[in-house]
C-alpha cells in the first residue's frame, strides 16, 4: 500500500504571499513492533541459559567415564602374569621417559615398551614403541578450561553437560572408519543422562550405527549407574566410597542379545594402607583375582598379581616392580 503524501508546512504561511507547499513524496518508514528471528532466538537461548545458571548444576563427567570409579577399583587395568619391570625417568619437570619390560607371561612373548610423556599447562604429549613395531601416539591441547582438542577426538565440557566427538581410522577419501558422539546431561545436581551413537564403516558399502543410553546418580559417598546399548546388552555399576582408603564397587552385566540369556556378576574392593595399596576382586563366573603393590622406599614399589579362574581351572600369577629415578 502506498504511503500517504506528507505536507510541510512553514509557520506563518501566506497562501498570497508565499510559495505553495513543499510535498514530500518520501514513503514513511513503517513502525517497528518487534525483534527480528534471530533476535528472539537469542533471546530464548539467552532466557534458557540465565535459568540453567540459576540450577547451577554440575559438569557430570564425559560419556564413557560413566563408570569410571568402578572400573579403578577393578583390577582389569592391573592384573598380570609373568615379571615386569617399569623405570621411570623424570628428565625435566615437564617431560619424562619409560622403560617397560615384559616376560614369562602365559598368554604373550616377552617384549619391551620405550614410552615418552610431555605434560605442559595446556598441552598433553605421549607416545610408545614397543618391540613388535607398533607405535602409538596421543596429544591433547586445551583451549580453555572447557574445551580440549585430541588426536582423534574433541572433548567440549559445559558448566552442566559434556559433549564428546571421536573418530577412529577415519579415512576422508574412501568415508570409513568408526565416528563416535556422545552427550551427557545434568538433570539435577545427583542425576545425569546421556546418549551415544557409534557409526561403523569397515567399507563405503557396509555401515551400521548403533545406540546407547546411561544414566548416573552421584550421591555423596556412592555412584550408581545403568547403560543401555542397543544390540541388547544392560550394565548397572555401584561404587561405594567407604572411607578415605577404601573404596567398593559391584557391576552386573546382561547380554540378551540373538537369544543369548547371559549374565556377569562382579564385585571388587580397594584398600590402601599407609605404605601399601591392595586389590581385590571375585565374579560369577568363578573369577578371584588379587593386586598387591608394596612401596618399599619412595619412587620404588614391588608388586605381586595372582588370578585364578575355577570356571575353566587355569590360574595366573606374577611379579613386578615400579621404580621412578
Amino acid at each position: 500500500m502506498t504511503s500517504p503524501l506528507k505536507t510541510t508546512t512553514p509557520f506563518g504561511y501566506n497562501p498570497h504571499t508565499a510559495a505553495p507547499p513543499v510535498v514530500d513524496f518520501t514513503p514513511s518508514k513503517p513502525t517497528s513492533t518487534g525483534g527480528g528471528l534471530v533476535d528472539q532466538v537469542k533471546e530464548a537461548w539467552t532466557n534458557v541459559n540465565r535459568f540453567r545458571d540459576g540450577l547451577n548444576l554440575p559438569n557430570p563427567g564425559t560419556f564413557e567415564g560413566a563408570s569410571r570409579e568402578v572400573k579403578n577399583t577393578f583390577l582389569t587395568n592391573h592384573v598380570f602374569d609373568g615379571a615386569r619391570c617399569d623405570i621411570t625417568k623424570v628428565l625435566t619437570p615437564n617431560f619424562q621417559v619409560t622403560h617397560s619390560f615384559a616376560m614369562g607371561a602365559a598368554a604373550s612373548p616377552s617384549t619391551y615398551n620405550f614410552g615418552t610423556a610431555f605434560i605442559g599447562q595446556q598441552s598433553f604429549l605421549s607416545g610408545n614403541l614397543d618391540t613388535d613395531g607398533n607405535v602409538q601416539a596421543r596429544a591433547n591441547y586445551a583451549w580453555s578450561n572447557t574445551n580440549v582438542s585430541k588426536v582423534q577426538s574433541q572433548d567440549y565440557n559445559g558448566k552442566d553437560f559434556n559433549l564428546n566427538l571421536k573418530g577412529v581410522n577415519p579415512s576422508p577419501t574412501e568415508a570409513t572408519g568408526i565416528f563416535i558422539t556422545s552427550y551427557l546431561q545434568s538433570i539435577t545436581p545427583n542425576l545425569a543422562i546421556g546418549a551415544e551413537a557409534v557409526h561403523q564403516r569397515p567399507t563405503p558399502q557396509d555401515a551400521e550405527t548403533t545406540y546407547s543410553y546411561v544414566a548416573k546418580y552421584t550421591g555423596q559417598d556412592y555412584i550408581a549407574t545403568a547403560t543401555y546399548q542397543g544390540f541388547g546388552a544392560l550394565q548397572a555399576s555401584y561404587y561405594l566410597r567407604y572411607s578415605e582408603r577404601v573404596d567398593f564397587g559391584t557391576e552386573i552385566q546382561l547380554v540378551t542379545a540373538g537369544g543369548r540369556r547371559d549374565a556377569v556378576a562382579t564385585v571388587g574392593g580397594k584398600f590402601e594402607f599407609r605404605r601399601s595399596t591392595f586389590r581385590g576382586q571375585v565374579d560369577t563366573t568363578g573369577k578371584v583375582a588379587a593386586v598387591l603393590e608394596e612401596k618399599i622406599v619412595p619412587g620404588f614399589s614391588f608388586l605381586v598379581s595372582g588370578e585364578m579362574d575355577h570356571g575353566k581351572g587355569q590360574s595366573r600369577f606374577g611379579v613386578g616392580m615400579m621404580w621412578e629415578v
